[in-house]
């Protein structure tokens, strides 16, 4: 088995409190209004802390069915959150585990999201940069989508 990842600095023009609620607790709502040709429907299950789950159904475009994120621990005063993928995704078929950390810090008038990937590969399965690539070219294109949403939504 093996550990692969990534990580991303998100440069964005929206203060780090509102990109922080928009991305963890609101995310279920926005992703299919902003990306409607990737997420067909999401939902929100728990209270919003430490065990609650996001879970994202896709359309064709993604190779996999659906994801159920776990949030596993939670700084809503630094804007902090870490979770995992609990199901779906690539577990099981490419990956043992694979756990997230986002962190918006204020820069200016905006933020910096700040997100590191830890991915543990199912023996003999190792991820090509291609692949590292294209899923942090998602990620990057999510934020950025939540970003302008904000900006045309204050």
């Amino acid at each position: 088995m093996g550990v692969t990842g990534f990580s991303a600095e998100i440069v964005t023009s929206v203060p780090a409190d509102k990109m922080f609620k928009a991305c963890v607790f609101d995310m279920h709502i926005l992703a299919p209004k902003l990306m409607p040709e990737v997420v067909k429907s999401a939902s929100f299950i728990g209270d919003g802390g430490v065990g609650s789950f996001n879970e994202y159904h896709f359309t064709d475009v993604i190779s996999y069915d659906h994801v159920k994120e776990r949030i596993e621990a939670l700084d809503k005063n630094n804007f902090v959150c870490k979770y995992s993928l609990a199901e779906g995704g690539n577990l099981g078929t490419k990956l043992k585990s694979s756990s997230y950390q986002v962190k918006f810090t204020p820069s200016g008038n905006g933020s910096v999201a700040k997100v590191d990937v830890h991915m543990e590969t199912i023996e003999g399965v190792e991820y090509s940069a291609e692949e590292i690539n294209k899923e942090k070219e998602g990620l990057v294109a999510t934020y950025k989508a939540v970003e302008s949403h904000l900006l045309a939504n204050p």
